[in-house]
């Protein structure tokens, strides 16, 4: 059986040139990962959408997308940095980065305090506590999670994905037992926030005997910290249009509206979640080429993710109404938004797979362009049409960004093509 496989996967990888070895090894994993964690987010998404009012889940997105929205100011750029100097052999860098964002994010617990004692004295008090104790626990969890990054820049996918599993149920689990028990929204934030720390803190603490003792050298670590720096300065408005769409929904529209579309929006966001694992698991790779080796298959490789996310996008369109009226039964009035804000699936599939070869040659420039156009529009028509037309409104600015940033990826790669082109020469 296994002679059997390996020659009908050597034959379509011939066929679709892709070396598939590689990918089944790693997506194997990653796949795993991702059906395991879909199970238990699938389980926890049932116990906001049965366990909570709509009024409690709605104000507590909102805090947490608030925290997400100031998680701007960390130093999350420095992720994608450890996959790339890994990759390139840098394979004791880790401590320095987890050093370097532990010092850098201390600014977002600043800024978390400063907002909270906003809400404080407008007299919201849960807003202003929940933000306080995120705030308290997020820059060290955030930092601690580079070791993801660099268990995947060692191609060690089978770990990755195991620890990805095990924190996943153990955190799931956590909050399904808190919502059994209590709808304090305090509690549950703390809950949230506690268990993700010490996940965090177990499993980067299990990543750091896999390094060797060297010291990094100065020429890494300073290459590290300049690569980072530019990708965390591209994460800033990416980070705040993550998070927009829900802030402007319940500022115009109330808590009701937001639990109604966060719960549109939750499948959506983890099917995007898996993509984003899968350029993570192609950077390695893609790090160990050069521009020359690139070029050819990059239309071919971006056109075979676009068929895809067409693929993806009527499968979800097709399925959600049955995962709606059987986990969700009272969230019906979601599965519409969820329908058509699965089309992005057609833009952003292939969107990352583009980023993901940006991010692999360092293509600085054509990073900050990309990212600052697309996430800079995105905020400001999120903002506009949120404001005109709620959560329709949201949906469309939504699918128009991302159709419009594809289209300027397309552009920005072949003006790289040409200036890799013209260097040769």
């Amino acid at each position: 059986m296994k002679d059997f496989a390996k020659k009908r996967l050597l034959g379509f990888q011939n066929l679709v040139q892709v070396d598939l070895f590689y990918m089944a090894r790693g997506s194997f994993w990653t796949t795993a990962s991702f059906v395991m964690s879909s199970i238990f987010s699938l389980a926890l998404i049932w116990a906001f959408g049965n366990l909570l009012s709509k009024e409690t889940y709605g104000l507590y997105r909102y805090i947490l997308s608030i925290s997400g929205a100031i998680g701007f100011l960390t130093f999350s750029g420095l992720n994608t940095a450890v996959t790339q100097a890994v990759a390139r052999g840098s394979d004791s860098i880790l401590p320095y980065a987890v050093k370097v964002q532990a010092k850098w994010n201390q600014v977002y617990l600043l800024a978390s305090l400063v907002a909270a004692g906003y809400y404080w004295f407008q007299g919201n008090t849960t807003i202003a506590v929940g933000l306080a104790i995120i705030g308290a626990l997020f820059p060290l969890t955030t930092a601690m999670n580079s070791y993801g990054s660099y268990l995947v820049g060692k191609k060690d996918f089978k770990t990755a994905a195991f620890y990805g599993m095990i924190s996943n149920l153990l955190y799931s689990a956590a909050m399904i037992f808190t919502l059994f028990k209590t709808e304090n929204i305090l509690f549950i934030i703390a809950v949230y926030g506690i268990s993700n720390f010490l996940l965090m803190l177990i499993f980067y603490r299990q990543t750091l005997k896999r390094i060797p003792t060297r010291v990094p050298t100065e020429k890494e670590k300073k290459e590290l910290f300049h690569f980072g720096k530019h990708i965390s300065v591209t994460h800033i408005f990416s980070t705040i249009s993550q998070y927009v769409d829900k802030i402007v929904i319940f500022h115009f529209l109330g808590p009701v509206a937001m639990a109604v579309y966060g719960l549109a929006m939750a499948i959506p966001e983890r099917i995007r979640g898996y993509t984003k694992n899968i350029g993570s698991l192609i950077l390695p790779r893609l790090s160990e080429k050069d521009m020359r080796e690139i070029i050819p298959a990059f239309y071919k490789r971006s056109f075979q993710c676009l068929f895809l996310g067409v693929a993806v996008s009527l499968l979800y369109i097709w399925g959600a109404p049955y995962i709606y009226r059987w986990f969700l039964p009272q969230y019906l009035d979601s599965i519409l938004y969820s329908q058509v804000i699965s089309l992005s699936f057609i833009f952003t599939i292939p969107g990352t797979y583009m980023g993901t070869v940006f991010n692999s040659q360092k293509l600085i420039k054509t990073i900050y362009l990309s990212s600052l156009t697309a996430h800079i529009s995105k905020i400001v028509l999120l903002i506009i049409f949120g404001a005109f037309w709620g959560v329709w409104g949201v949906i469309i600015a939504m699918l128009g960004v991302y159709m419009l940033g594809l289209i300027l990826n397309f552009f920005l790669w072949s003006r790289e093509v040409k200036r890799f082109n013209s260097l040769r020469v």
